[in-house]
Order: C-alpha cells, then structure tokens, then sequence
C-alpha cells in the first residue's frame, strides 16, 4: 500500500511539475518575463493568461514590445493550415475593387478611442488593404465624447498618417461631444439613419462648462480642425457655444453658405441651444454625403459599385472584422478591464510591497518582491497600453511617470532585496 501511495505521489509531483514546465513564457524587451498561457496571436502580439494570487486575468502584449517567445505549444495561428502565397501583399483584387475596412470607435475618447491604437494598427491596415491610396478605412463612431486633450491627438493621426495613405471617411451613429470634433477633420462624413453629431460643450470639475481662455483655445483648435475638414467654421461653433446659425443653399450648384446669424434661407440653429445634427439635417445642409443604414448602401454612397470589404462575418456586427479591427476590440476590451480594476492593481502592489517590507526573512522577503513586481508590471502594461492613464492617475505625462514613479517603485523594490 505504501508503495502504492508514494507512486501516485510521484505521479502527482511530475504531473504538477509537467503543467509547471508547460507555461508559455514572453520575454520583453526590457528583460521582463511574463508566465501563463498564450489565448490567442495576431501579427505578433498576444494574448496570454495569467494567474497572480489566484486571480486569472488575460493580459495583451504588443508585439513591439516583445523580445522572444518560449513556448510550450504550437502558436495559435500554427493550428490552422498555412497559406501557401508567401506574399505579405493585400490579397489580389478584382479590377476595379477597391478594398475596405470598418474600424469602429466606441467608448470614451481618449480611454477606449486613443490616437496611439488608431497609430499601432496602420501597419495591420497596410498589409489588409494596401497604402497607395485606393483602400478604403471606415471609421464607424459611436461614442458620447471624452478627454478634450485627445482631440488634436486623433486628429493629427487621422489627418497626417490615414488620409496621405487611404481613402478615410466617417460613419456616424452617435458622436458627440469629442467623438464630433474628433471626425470633424475628415472630409467625408456618412450617418447612420439613427446617427447624431455635435453637443460639443466643454466641460470640468462639477459639470462646469469650459470658459473664458479655456474656451477660446478650444474654439481656436477646431477652427483649425474645420479647415482641415473643408468645413464652414461657423458649424462647429454652433456645436460649441450658444450662437445662431443659418445657411443660404445656391439652388444651380449646390453650394452652402454659413452664417452666424439667422440671415440665411434656412435657420439651421437658434442660438439658445447647442447645435447637433440629426440624420436627415446634417443631409438637408449638406453637411454629410449621406446616409446609409448597411455596409450595401454606404458602398452606393461611397461611389463604387463593389468593395472588397476585409475580413470575416461575425455575429452581432454589421460589417466583417478586419485583423485591424479585432486588434481594436482586443484593445478596448483590456483598456475598459484596466480602468474598472485601476484600484485592485494598486491594492494589490502596495500589499505585496508591505508584505516585503515587513517581513525579516530573506526568502519570504524575497517571495513578496516577486508578487509585488508582477503586480507593478500589471500596473505599467495599462499605462503604456494607454499613456492618458498616466495622466489621469498621477497627474503625469509618461515620460515623468516613468521617471518619477515607476523608476522609484523599481527601485525601492530592488532596495529590500539588498536589504
């Protein structure tokens, strides 16, 4: 008998031993290790499992910040039969057919909807649908606005990298507020029938509304904004204080004037309110190129007969997910995780980090070090998956953060091990 139970205890340890060895592990750039299991791949970034302190999380890895990886399986992309082109290309088109991707923007602007992710996902976009200038990215908005501080951010991203490289245009259901002044430098803006645009008062602190220098330089920012949009100045004013606004329509070319005052033909907005469009006004004044309620109609609206739309059929969405675009969930879905569990990130590093501190022996010192490391880590992946954490946190810009925060962590961190 006893030999029996020392068998299966044996058994047990190399079992044990066995799932131990089996962790993939990803190696950073900077020297960190990160253990677990590897979900999912895509173009070299990951997302692998982890489990610290008996809490499972899935953590996202950019594939610029990684070294190596030692795997204990085949990557997950391995699984499925390999193609045989050996081209990075875009797949070839037919004559005539452009390709296209929705890339959709949800969430607050500067959280979920962040310049550095519409930045990362440019070299996904250029190998899906080319960047001479024929593929086309549809930004599909849904969102109630933001962080006046993104605004130029996105901006700058979508008018000096997007637009030199493919045809981008705005779909909008909702956008408001920054998500307004966010897609206002893009020259072709579609709604959905449902779709709304503008409410883009500024606010802080206990709902006041931005005023005095403040105001002037964000009214100044969107009149640059407007130019490069090609639109009237006197629109996105209307969004943002209360000023009338009116148009005249010349009935030969078509052609809009805006005024900032009720003397044109049509009264587009009081004065006493803010001004958003609906579907139907924002096509009336021509403000959008139309309205398309499915991806069908939008190719109509767009001017082409056909699209070649990337990506695979999902449930649930009304257009095919694009390796860009799943890089986009993918990445909202771990920025909202962060933001919602930000304070048992911190809980749990500075209770680790008093476990070490307040314990003499030198190996469970070191053991608590250890977790508080991973624990730090955990808080350093949020902030460079999304740098505005910095700032709404700590009050920092990155590089401060790392010089004034992380640094010190580290080191004081590395200073009980010495200790």
């Amino acid at each position: 008998m006893w030999t029996r139970i020392i068998a299966l205890l044996a058994a047990l340890v190399l079992a044990v031993s066995a799932a131990v060895s089996r962790a993939d592990t990803v190696v950073l750039k900077d020297g960190t290790k990160i253990e677990g299991t590897i979900q999912r791949e895509l173009d070299g970034s990951v997302w692998i499992k982890t489990s610290i302190g008996g809490i499972e999380t899935v953590q996202f890895i950019l594939a610029e910040n990684i070294d190596k990886i030692d795997r204990t399986a085949k990557p997950a992309e391995e699984a499925k039969p390999a193609p045989t082109a050996t081209s990075t290309d875009p797949k070839p088109r037919r004559a005539g057919v452009p390709r296209g991707v929705v890339i959709s923007l949800e969430g607050t602007v500067g959280i979920q909807m962040a310049a550095k992710t519409l930045e990362d996902i440019i070299p996904i976009l250029e190998k899906e649908i080319g960047n001479d200038g024929t593929g086309v990215v549809v930004f599909k908005i849904n969102s109630g606005g933001g962080l006046l501080l993104e605004i130029q951010k996105l901006s700058d991203v979508i008018h000096n990298k997007y637009k030199p490289k493919f045809r981008t245009v705005s779909w909008i259901e909702s956008a408001i507020s920054a998500a307004a002044m966010t897609s206002h430098c893009i020259e072709e803006i579609y709604f959905l029938p449902e779709g709304n645009y503008g409410a883009c008062t500024g606010w802080f602190g206990a709902l006041q509304a931005v005023s005095g220098e403040g105001l002037e330089e964000v009214l100044f920012m969107m009149e640059k904004i407007s130019a490069r949009g090609g639109y009237a100045p006197e629109i996105m004013r209307a969004m943002q204080i209360n000023e009338p606004l009116s148009c005249t329509i010349d009935e030969k070319t078509g052609k809009v004037s805006w005024y900032q005052n009720e003397e044109g033909a049509f009264l587009v907005n009081k004065g006493d309110s803010i001004l958003t469009f609906t579907a139907p006004q924002a096509l009336k004044y021509k403000f959008s190129r139309g309205t398309a309620k499915n991806l069908d109609e939008l190719t109509r609206a767009l001017g082409y007969q056909e699209i070649d739309w990337v990506g695979e059929v999902r449930p649930g969405f009304i257009y095919p997910v694009s390796k860009a675009e799943d890089f986009m969930l993918a990445y909202r879905k771990k920025v909202t995780d962060d933001e919602a569990r930000t304070q048992e990130y911190f809980v749990n590093y500075q209770q680790a980090f008093a476990a070490a501190a307040g314990t003499q022996d030198r190996d469970l010192r070191a053991k608590f070090v250890g977790r508080a490391r991973q624990h730090l880590k955990r808080i350093e992946s949020m902030v460079r998956n999304n740098p505005n954490f910095a700032l709404l946190t700590w009050g920092m810009e990155l590089k401060d953060w790392e010089r004034d925060w992380l640094k010190v962590q580290e080191e004081e961190l590395a200073k009980l091990l010495r200790n």
